[in-house]
């Protein structure tokens, strides 16, 4: 009998397909798929046979409106960026580079600012909240005094295929836990994985939080090769930085590349104060990271 599902789990070439009725089938991908290159992804919607009451087989693969490398997952609604306002300190580059990957993809992207009872969350919600990005401060630890800051976070991943990503130490799992009670143990188990794969691991996994909500982690996503993996180009950089293309329009020339040239709109919007300094050093140093990448 044939249906259509969800892939929540790929591990190898095995896939937990959601059905449409929310029942779970463990199934195999025909081979055509190999011999095509075609991957089946986490997220994916795709059509399949029922063999039995517990398995199936994988026939056709529903298009996509995006796909992912690292995490190897497809149809991503929203990335949530988890950082820490210190300790450990935010690497503003990684974050940035994450944020371009995923406007490059088509993907929302939701800023949390964990620990904003330390230092510098005031001055990163700022720089966020005036280049245009979704951001919530909040304190995952006291999690009791922000919950209107964890409905909002809810209400933003209703409905959605959501993944989850943020560097050691940032608080990630807690902020799970108070968002999802019902995740507690899964996420140790996450956590768990990504320590014995360092980064490696082969399973990617959504979790039901409701009504078509879905909630992945992404172990190592922030260390991804932007270049090697096509997460991004150097034709595509500048509309991933919305709040430095839209000032480019302005240029003096028709080939600036918004780096330094004099004329240049943006270069006269961050002498103005109307670009981040840091949004555009990262929009550089990811502008030269492509462009040696290109040359080979």
């Amino acid at each position: 009998m044939k249906s259509n599902g969800k892939i929540i789990k790929s591990t190898g070439g095995l896939y937990s397909v959601e059905n449409v009725d929310g029942k779970v089938y463990d199934c195999r991908a025909k081979g055509a798929f190999r011999r095509e290159k075609i991957t089946p992804l986490t997220g994916d919607n795709v059509e399949f046979d029922i063999v039995d009451d517990e398995s199936g087989f994988i026939t056709d693969i529903l298009p996509r409106k995006n796909s992912l490398i690292r995490p190897s997952a497809a149809n991503i609604d929203l990335l949530v960026l988890v950082i820490a306002s210190s300790s450990p300190d935010p690497d503003l580059f990684i974050l940035d580079k994450l944020t371009a990957i995923a406007h490059f993809n088509g993907i929302d992207v939701l800023l949390v600012i964990n620990k904003c009872d330390l230092k510098g969350a005031d001055e990163i919600e700022r720089i966020y909240l005036r280049s245009g990005i979704d951001t919530v401060c909040i304190s995952a630890k006291n999690a009791d005094g922000y919950a209107d800051k964890l409905e909002a976070i809810r209400k933003k991943t209703k409905g959605k295929t959501c993944f989850f990503s943020g560097a050691s130490g940032v608080g990630k799992t807690s902020l799970l836990n108070a968002l999802y009670p019902s995740l507690s143990l899964t996420t140790g188990e996450i956590s768990r994985k990504i320590s014995r794969g360092k980064h490696t691991t082969r399973v990617t996994e959504l979790f039901k939080m409701g009504e078509n909500t879905y909630i992945g982690d992404t172990p190592g996503f922030s260390m991804v090769d932007v270049s090697g993996f096509n997460l991004l180009t150097l034709e595509g950089l500048l509309w991933s930085f919305p709040d430095i293309e839209k000032y480019a329009r302005g240029c003096r020339y028709t080939d600036c590349t918004h780096v330094c040239e004099d004329g240049c709109g943006v270069m006269e919007a961050i002498e103005r104060g109307e670009v981040e300094k840091t949004r555009h050093d990262s929009f550089v140093k990811l502008y030269r990271e492509l462009k040696a990448a290109k040359k080979y």
